[in-house]
């Protein structure tokens, strides 16, 4: 007699989960026309901005800056991401065509549904370099200038050729040439030495300082492959051109580098006044952060000018005038200035503004004139007090909002603008709150970054779980499907840093697409997750797989932490683990590699 075996199905069971895989199905391929086109929006978005980092980049290595870590990978990762977008464009009409039944439904289903799957993940992707892809800063190290220093002497007797010549090169802008006569051995070439080195000191005053040495018997040639050398001409094949050839490259590159990428950084230079407005002529790019700057009381003539960092200083007053003539203003931070009240009328002539940073400054709010622009992609940034007011703007597409109360949070979760509008939230200094009702968060349909810091009193982060985990469940209904929300469906970045009676992270099992997760200085924290401690709604919870897409964690100073998330198997994307100061830990997060 052979063996036999009895295998026993539930038939409901079996056609509850076919159409549970067919609905999802069905919800990728009917948003995938409106995915393709949002998607050609958005890669048109992210490479603008990519251009824009890879020119300050160019600019800040042409000064000699050292480019950031940060700013090298984000570049890397955005090029990467807008390949793989072209490709999916390319290919995006001939799958459109294949749709059927309204878009519900395709010529070739499992095409359809591989491609659609490509082009959502696709869209996260851009969506999450372009939140990320606003850099203060992106070099570091300013040297002392663009040339090279040379071996000075002492000197006596010399101080008032040197303040006369120095003037004239500085100040008089018609003078173009100076030259220096006299028997040998009276200080000619130590003049020059000294001028050579007082430019080095004053990088925004000259965009490059050159040291040719020209001999008795003069050769243009040799003289010229000297300049093109220190410019950055040195191949066979510009060696082989012709001098006239040579002569409009050298004049093309140090044109170049003089009007197109002038940049003007002060910062941290105890200023206690802005620069001359003489001096803001031309300047693409400003930086006077971290100076003790009070007013603004002046009217710059900056056409050119695209980034202004006025962060961290002691402003209260900019007068009106000061942004008249910056039609082509895109980036615009005025933050840590307490004592900045309010901004002046003439804002309104920032019609080119995408990014407005006012966070912690005294703003209450905002110009009407302000209110009527239609900035396409405006970035602001700032307390519970101008919640109301970033409501009252036309076109508001992209927020970064920092919130200080739980009154603050209800507010703007109120607000359905709001809502769709938020990219990035921080909050910060919930200091009598002891629980916080998250659930408004869940809606946040574009919250794609999340920062938790310095609330003191903060127990617990509460959520209607029985409602989000409704959400979850894929009814049997098609029309349903296509408008039902997964709570937290956008965020993929959260930190969470000095909450001292924090305990847990339960919710984050809800965020299914997180990617990044950073926990610090939360002393009280057993566990960051438990399926535990989840209500009893099982045919949910059975299906739930918390962290699948987490590629990195931090695990900061948690000295009572025992697990990451007790129930977890292998993550299968998780490449970074780094963890400090957690001896209980029982078990680090794993990858199945």
């Amino acid at each position: 007699m052979g063996n036999f075996c009895s295998i026993s199905i539930s038939c409901d069971q079996l056609l509850s989960g076919c159409l549970d895989f067919t609905f999802r199905k069905a919800f990728y391929i009917s948003k995938l026309k409106e995915n393709v086109d949002r998607l050609g929006i958005a890669v048109e978005e992210l490479t603008d901005l990519h251009s824009d980092v890879k020119r300050r980049v160019e600019v800040s290595e042409q000064q000699q800056l050292k480019q950031l870590d940060q700013v090298r990978r984000w570049i890397s990762r955005a090029d990467v991401a807008i390949s793989k977008s072209h490709e999916l464009l390319g290919d995006g009409p001939q799958e459109i065509e294949k749709l059927c039944l309204g878009g519900y439904c395709s010529k070739n289903y499992m095409s359809s549904y591989r491609f659609a799957k490509k082009v959502d993940r696709g869209l996260r992707d851009v969506a999450d370099l372009k939140a990320n892809g606003v850099f203060e800063m992106v070099a570091e190290e300013i040297p002392a200038g663009s040339g090279v220093p040379r071996p000075s002497e002492t000197t006596v007797g010399l101080e008032s050729t040197f303040n006369k010549v120095w003037t004239w090169l500085r100040e008089e802008k018609q003078v173009g040439i100076v030259g220096l006569y006299g028997m040998g051995g009276v200080g000619k070439t130590t003049l020059l030495t000294q001028i050579n080195n007082e430019s080095l000191k004053k990088p925004n005053d000259f965009d490059i300082v050159i040291w040719v040495v020209v001999s008795r018997d003069l050769k243009p040639d040799t003289v010229q492959e000297s300049i093109g050398r220190k410019i950055g001409f040195s191949d066979d094949g510009w060696k082989n051109k012709s001098f006239d050839e040579k002569a409009m490259d050298i004049f093309n590159a140090l044109s170049q580098k003089r009007d197109e990428q002038k940049i003007f950084v002060q910062t941290g230079a105890q200023l206690s006044k802005a620069p001359e407005v003489g001096k803001w002529e031309g300047v693409r790019r400003v930086s006077l952060m971290a100076n003790h700057i009070e007013h603004l009381s002046e009217t710059p003539s900056c056409s050119n000018l695209r980034t202004l960092f006025l962060g961290s200083n002691l402003l209260s007053t900019i007068s009106i005038g000061f942004f008249q003539s910056m039609p082509n203003l895109t980036v615009l931070d005025l933050s840590n200035n307490e004592s900045l009240l309010g901004l002046p009328r003439d804002v309104c002539k920032l019609v080119s503004l995408q990014y407005l940073n006012l966070s912690r400054t005294g703003i209450k709010e905002l110009p009407t004139e302000l209110k009527a622009l239609e900035a396409e992609d405006c970035i602001l940034s700032r307390d519970e007090s101008l919640v109301d007011e970033l409501q009252c703007l036309k076109e508001l597409n992209v927020l970064t909002v920092t919130i200080r109360s739980a009154a603050a949070l209800e507010r703007l979760s109120s607000s359905r603008g709001m809502q769709s509008s938020t990219r990035a939230l921080h909050l910060e200094n919930f200091h009598d709150s002891t629980v916080v009702n998250f659930s408004s968060l869940a809606d946040m349909k574009n919250l794609d970054t999340l920062h938790i810091s310095q609330c003191w009193s903060l127990e617990e982060m509460q959520i209607d779980w029985e409602r989000e985990l409704q959400k979850m469940q894929a009814p049997n209904n098609l029309a349903h499907v296509a408008t039902t929300e997964r709570p937290f469906r956008s965020l993929s970045s959260v930190y969470v840093r000095y909450c001292l009676s924090l305990r847990n992270l339960n919710w984050l099992i809800l965020a299914q697409n997180l990617t990044f997760l950073s926990v610090s200085r939360c002393p009280n924290m057993v566990e960051v997750a438990s399926i535990e401690k989840l209500p009893e709604v099982p045919e949910v919870v059975e299906n739930l797989k918390p962290f699948a897409k987490l590629k990195a964690v931090e695990l900061l100073r948690l000295p009572l932490l025992k697990n990451f998330y007790l129930n977890a198997q292998t993550l299968p994307l998780l490449k970074d683990v780094r963890v400090i100061g957690c001896p209980f830990l029982e078990k680090l997060p794993a990858s199945q590699n």
